[in-house]
């Protein structure tokens, strides 16, 4: 199988490694300034004490890179609609796509783009960051989620899992793909941004009693939102959310990394998405409003926190 990956950080960099070092044809669409970069050195990945490289061709034209069998988009939610566009010139009916991506609504939004593309949806529990263009440190989980957006049981979607599995990442079929994607936003919608108004670790929400009160009413609105659509959450998922991450004490959330780095932050994809779809289905959703605005009226300071 030929797969195209858009993106060379910490998501595409991680498991396209993977799936290249079990023996697959990876090619990755960057950025000119990780271009010159990956052709000299490579793709570097620093995982659980070990260090490989691969050696993947890489380009910033897509048409360089065909043929493809699968297209995985793995840049960060707001670089979704100019990595479509570089998309174009090579989207066929018969493509099939697998965003890897935070947020709820991107393979609409590639649906949107190209109607008749073959589309899955994909989530992707991992502890991984950039250190630098073509280095990326892989500090724990790595596990997949993947599912056809009508909950069926594809051919395609079991011949995907088996890649990821037969490359060793712990990857699985779901059949109901949106409601794990909204069971994860619950978990970025909250711990991402506030660990960006308390300019620090996870740690810091998981010890303050206010912080975990404004973590339940997050939650309490993503759920009301999720409910109106149809989407069923259980009233105890944020409790688990926030037992399951004691594990992950000490850890920076990618918001947070990519806040330090004066970087742009997916705010809009997290808090923002359950504001506009708050509006739009009548539902008050004034604590996600609040922490939207706070990351970004932070954002935009000058001389952030550091």
């Amino acid at each position: 199988m030929n797969i195209l990956i858009v993106g060379a950080g910490a998501v595409g960099g991680y498991y396209g490694a993977c799936l290249a070092r079990a023996g697959l044809h990876v090619s990755y669409l960057v950025t000119p300034r990780s271009l010159p970069i990956i052709q000299k050195k490579g793709l570097i990945v620093k995982s659980k004490g070990e260090v490989w490289t691969i050696h993947p061709k890489v380009s910033t034209s897509p048409e360089e890179l065909t043929p493809c069998d699968l297209i995985i988009i793995a840049v960060k939610r707001y670089d979704t609609e100019s990595a479509l566009n570089a998309l174009q010139p090579i989207i066929k009916e018969d493509s099939v796509i697998l965003p890897l991506q935070n947020g709820v609504d991107s393979e609409e939004d590639i649906l949107k783009r190209f109607p008749h593309a073959l589309v899955l949806g994909g989530i992707a529990f991992i502890g991984a960051k950039s250190e630098e263009p073509g280095v990326i440190l892989h500090q724990g989980a790595g596990s997949l989620s993947i599912g056809e957006l009508d909950g069926s049981e594809s051919e395609r979607l079991q011949t995907v899992v088996k890649m990821f599995k037969d490359a060793g990442v712990p990857a699985k079929s779901s059949r109901d793909i949106y409601k794990a994607k909204w069971q994860k936003l619950c978990w970025n919608a909250v711990f991402n941004p506030l660990t960006v108004i308390l300019n620090g670790p996870i740690d810091y929400i998981l010890d303050s009693k206010d912080a975990l009160e404004i973590a339940h009413g997050l939650f309490n609105e993503i759920r009301s939102v999720a409910e109106r659509k149809g989407i069923m959450l259980s009233a105890d998922l944020m409790d688990e959310h926030i037992a399951v991450t004691q594990k992950l004490r000490g850890f920076h959330t990618s918001m947070y990394e990519d806040f330090v780095r004066g970087k742009s932050t997916e705010i809009d994809y997290f808090n923002g998405y359950v504001c506009r779809e708050g509006v739009r289905l009548g539902v008050p959703v004034p604590v996600n409003g609040t922490i939207m605005s706070l990351v970004k009226a932070i954002s935009c300071r000058p001389g952030k926190l550091s």
